[in-house]
């Protein structure tokens, strides 16, 4: 009996740390992406790269509700391997996300994260203050919102100082609060 119980509980181990690292679009969309396509290329010219399927993520600029349905701005981050974007300053451009239906605008809303599988279906110019910037148009196939992280906030840690170091300070010890441990 002991002699299966082990491989039973190891694969089950190993089944239960393999499921948390998925990746975020599916397996018959990923291997439609033209891999080596990038955003600097498409941005050149865009209709030249119609119908090719792109993997691309970002963080949302921002988002608008019209008749044909929600048009999503997403500035581009390079992707991780489980396909989050990258926090970090390199971007390579803007794009557009045209999506048919109805997404609610205060859940997409500005600095979320974004990934999308989508086709390639042209540019649409649009301004940027005072200038115009001609953005790749993306329909998308597959797409993914990722949940905010909290970071937690710690406090400044102070130095712990042993007692005899302002031992001759000691009666003053009421002006100096950022000692705790103090009565």
């Amino acid at each position: 009996m002991r002699k299966y119980l082990y491989p039973l509980l190891l694969s089950s181990i190993l089944s239960l740390l393999l499921s948390g690292c998925v990746y975020v679009i599916s397996k018959g969309i990923r291997r439609e992406v033209t891999r080596d396509l990038s955003l600097k290329e498409v941005i050149k010219d865009p209709d030249a790269y119609k119908g090719k399927v792109v993997l691309w993520g970002g963080v949302i600029i921002d988002s608008k509700n019209l008749k044909e349905g929600t048009r999503i701005i997403i500035l581009q981050k390079d992707l991780n391997i489980w396909g989050r974007p990258k926090e970090s300053d390199k971007s390579q451009g803007r794009f557009i996300v045209s999506y048919p239906g109805y997404l609610d605008t205060a859940i997409y809303r500005r600095d979320r994260e974004f990934t999308v599988a989508g086709e390639i279906v042209g540019r649409k110019v649009l301004p940027i203050g005072e200038i115009t910037y001609t953005y790749p148009e993306l329909s998308p196939r597959e797409i993914h919102l990722w949940t905010e992280e909290k970071k937690a906030e710690y406090p400044y840690p102070y130095w712990p100082y042993p007692w005899w170091w302002d031992y001759p300070y000691l009666p003053y010890r009421r002006w100096y609060p950022y000692r705790p441990w103090y009565p």
